[in-house]
């Protein structure tokens, strides 16, 4: 086990890098990308916080030893003094306090690790409990036959269960192991229940519940890591926005102002029950749907450039992880060509 914290650590060095670069290249490039492009751009972030490259690195160099091995009882020994006294140790002092550290700091990392994994399961899985225990299936043939259609628009294969809930704060999606969207008890218009239907229809399409997951995952993988926090944030507010995109491309253009508005009635129409952190809703807070309002109002279909500018990003994305990587091999090896100095007092 704490051979995985020593990797987990050195992932989330990389993640230091990495996390403010795809922030930094969505907002300067975000005329020219598709709001899609920027939301699966963090896959990037999370592969190489899944594969520990810098370890792969150490592993084919041969003139040293990495300082994150298992811990011996020579490990930052750099001479060896015998006199009257006795046997006198100098040590590294940077190596041996690492060495110990990481002795220890394991513990503490997997019972923070587990405490919020759980926690996040059961407010899930008691969310989802509250969430179909107070509702009930929509009957209407009319409500049906629309989202029935939007199914077979999108080509959608595995069945979507309709459902009334008036406790929850807005149309939300779940889907694992079924499909199900619920609205609240409240009035929509025909137009509106389309909207609300092909975005949450949307996410059942691309799979963003798996998404929403691993996010959750590994921000409970590097919880000491405040950067995760932040990025599981804009991966929310892209994973709307994506949507919102994806909404947006098959509706004409007079019909943009009424999925606004949609937007806006979902918040008014809100209810008493927030949703979980692993739920996909048609609306987050007030801050987020000012932004996703202003990029409704200015939505224009991005151009094929979009696409090499792209490419040349995950290009750059990947460089910076690789060599990040690589320099970490290097500076938390110990060379063996230094030894250790054994010298005899009289």
């Amino acid at each position: 086990m704490n051979e995985l914290l020593k990797i987990v650590l050195s992932m989330a060095l990389t993640s230091v890098f990495l996390v403010p670069f795809v922030w930094i290249f969505g907002k300067v490039f975000s005329r020219y990308l598709s709001k899609a492009k920027i939301y699966y751009a963090w896959l990037a972030v999370l592969f190489f916080l899944t594969v520990p490259f810098a370890f792969l690195f150490f592993k084919f160099a041969k003139s040293g030893e990495f300082m994150w091995r298992d811990k011996t009882g020579f490990d930052g020994v750099t001479s060896i003094t015998m006199d009257q006294n006795g046997v006198i140790l100098e040590r590294d002092f940077n190596i041996d306090f690492w060495m110990t550290v990481l002795d220890y700091l394991w513990l503490v990392w997997l019972v923070v690790f587990l405490l919020i994994f759980i926690y996040r399961i059961a407010s899930y899985r008691n969310f989802k409990k509250y969430v179909f225990s107070g509702a009930r299936h929509v009957e209407d043939l009319e409500r049906l036959d629309m989202l029935a259609g939007i199914i077979d628009e999108l080509n959608i294969k595995k069945p979507v269960e309709l459902l009334i809930n008036p406790l929850i704060s807005s149309p939300i999606f779940l889907g694992l192991r079924k499909n199900a969207i619920i609205i609240p008890d409240k009035f929509f218009l025909e137009e509106e229940l389309e909207y609300i239907f092909r975005h949450e229809l949307i996410h059942c399409k691309r799979k963003d519940m798996y998404y929403v997951w691993g996010a959750q995952f590994f921000t409970c993988v590097y919880w000491f890591n405040p950067l995760m926090y932040l990025m599981n944030k804009r991966i929310q507010k892209d994973r709307e926005l994506a949507c919102d995109e994806a909404v947006l491309a098959t509706l004409p253009k007079n019909k943009y102002i009424g999925y606004g508005d949609t937007l806006l009635s979902s918040l008014v129409k809100s209810g008493n029950y927030k949703e979980a952190h692993v739920a996909v809703s048609l609306h987050e807070n007030t801050k987020a749907l000012k932004e996703r309002l202003h990029f409704v109002a200015n939505y224009q279909p991005k151009a094929k450039k979009g696409n090499l500018i792209f490419g040349v990003f995950l290009i750059g994305l990947c460089s910076v992880g690789i060599f990040f990587s690589a320099f970490q091999a290097e500076i938390f090896t110990v060379e063996k060509e230094k030894g250790i100095t054994i010298e005899r007092r009289n």
